[in-house]
């Protein structure tokens, strides 16, 4: 297992977001998360990136705890692209994906050539060719978006976190992005509201009131009494006469 958490928890105050997670996460997959808004997703991974300090339960990376790894070496060993995040910074869209190498670079080993290629090739990733040059006050939510990523990707982590990657992008690089992502040589965990899109994980973790209420695979987890139970909603599945997949069609309970 590259990660691991054990009796995950994090409270403010007497108010616990999230608790009692215990997840293996293997290496090279690519594991989904589901939930409704305010089930504990965005902070999970926030602890899983050591963003947050847990309150209670540990994280370990590749059999290492966390929090006790320097920041240095973490970073190189998790990238976090968050839901939202912005600068008022006047940069480039070259110069915000080349922060990506920042926990690579030491005195010893400062910019080189291997880095430009890193950057080239993550542009191009993320469908950003001619884009270098832009600042990012010119940007739409959409192109924010994908900077982040290729910044993540800059990182060259072992470990992927992303909180719904997909948020403002039209349908086109929706599916390039998750397309982009499952072909990664790297472990993903990534939060999504379409379960759709989730369908197309290896895994899926479906969370409710802070806690991790099933894990499995995604035709074992996402059935139809489930979803109603979760998401208040009724599920009917469908399958596409072209290549067999199940799809959801999802309304209001009546």
């Amino acid at each position: 297992m590259i990660l691991q958490a054990r009796n995950l928890g994090w409270r403010v105050g007497r108010t616990q977001i999230v608790g009692g997670v215990d997840l293996a996460v293997h290496e090279g997959e690519t594991l989904g998360l589901v939930g409704p808004n305010g089930s504990g997703k965005s902070t999970l991974l926030r602890l899983l990136s050591g963003i947050l300090k847990p309150t209670a339960g540990e994280v370990a990376v590749e059999g290492q705890q966390l929090g006790a790894l320097p920041r240095r070496l973490a970073a190189q060993k998790i990238a976090y692209l968050e839901q939202q995040a912005d600068t008022g910074e006047a940069i480039t869209v070259r110069d915000a994906v080349e922060l990506g190498r920042t926990p690579w670079l030491t005195p010893l080993q400062p910019w080189s050539h291997e880095d430009d290629r890193i950057v080239a090739e993550v542009l191009a990733d993320a469908d950003l060719h001619g884009f270098e040059k832009r600042y990012w006050a010119t940007l739409s939510g959409g192109e924010k978006q994908r900077v982040h990523l290729a910044r993540a990707l800059a990182q060259r982590p072992r470990i992927l976190l992303l909180d719904e990657p997909t948020n403002h992008l039209d349908v086109r690089h929706q599916l390039s992005i998750l397309k982009l992502v499952a072909a990664l040589p790297v472990t993903s965990i990534v939060a999504l509201h379409d379960l759709n899109q989730a369908l197309t994980c290896d895994r899926v973790g479906v969370m409710a009131g802070g806690r991790l209420v099933a894990l499995g695979a995604p035709e074992e987890v996402l059935d139809v009494e489930r979803i109603a139970e979760v998401f208040g909603v009724r599920a009917s599945i469908v399958v596409d006469p072209a290549d067999g997949a199940r799809i959801f069609r999802l309304d209001h309970i009546r």
